[in-house]
């Protein structure tokens, strides 16, 4: 197993003086140096939920992977996905907005001009979804950069898993149980856009 997971250069763990001492956040902090945040998966089968009583997915799915293949996994992910997807995305700290249906290859070439944005902005959640009476598909990025994923088609989705050598690890853990600092993209790489920027394009293309 790799000792760790490669993370957008935006996110990191905190220094020890930037945290307050004799707290629970610095307790957390030292407990992070053993924590399972690896490449791998977990897979939750859909619980007795109230709230997802009434939701037609069959199973939940979080997934932790290098940084740097995150989009080939989204691309990959979206295979399971009909031809007409919502995109979902929102600033970390506001409720997520929804696009309307549109094409789902139109969508992600639309999103691969920004996908440096998408795999590295900690303060943007974006992700896509289908919804009918039937099926429940989601893939959703929260601003910690792992997945989040609600699928029908177990198989399917363990044969991706296979393709990118993920495994199902007991244990698991995610960045964001952790305390974590997050910094702008643009302090990193000025040819990329601002978060603003691009939650405003994208209310534009896809409202």
């Amino acid at each position: 197993m790799k000792p760790s997971l490669e993370l957008p250069k935006t996110l990191r763990a905190p220094k020890i003086d930037e945290v307050p001492m004799d707290s629970s956040v610095s307790e957390r902090l030292k407990l992070r140096d053993t924590a399972k945040i690896v490449e791998g998966f977990k897979i939750l089968p859909k619980d007795n939920n109230p709230e997802n009583k009434e939701l037609a997915f069959n199973f939940y799915a979080e997934i932790n992977i290098d940084n740097s293949k995150l989009w080939d996994l989204i691309l990959e992910l979206s295979k399971q996905m009909p031809d007409e997807i919502s995109l979902i995305f929102n600033h970390s700290d506001c409720d997520p907005e929804y696009g309307k249906y549109s094409d789902r290859n139109q969508t992600l070439d639309f999103l691969s001009k920004y996908k440096t944005e998408i795999i590295s902005d900690t303060f943007i959640d974006i992700g896509m979804i289908f919804h009918s009476d039937s099926d429940l598909i989601e893939i959703f990025v929260p601003e910690s950069k792992y997945i989040k994923f609600w699928g029908v088609d177990k198989e399917s989705f363990l044969k991706s898993m296979n393709k990118f050598d993920l495994k199902e690890i007991d244990g698991i853990e995610f960045v964001d149980e952790y305390p974590k600092v997050r910094e702008p993209l643009r302090f990193f790489d000025k040819n990329t856009i601002d978060s603003n920027e691009l939650i405003e394009l994208l209310r534009t293309k896809f409202k």
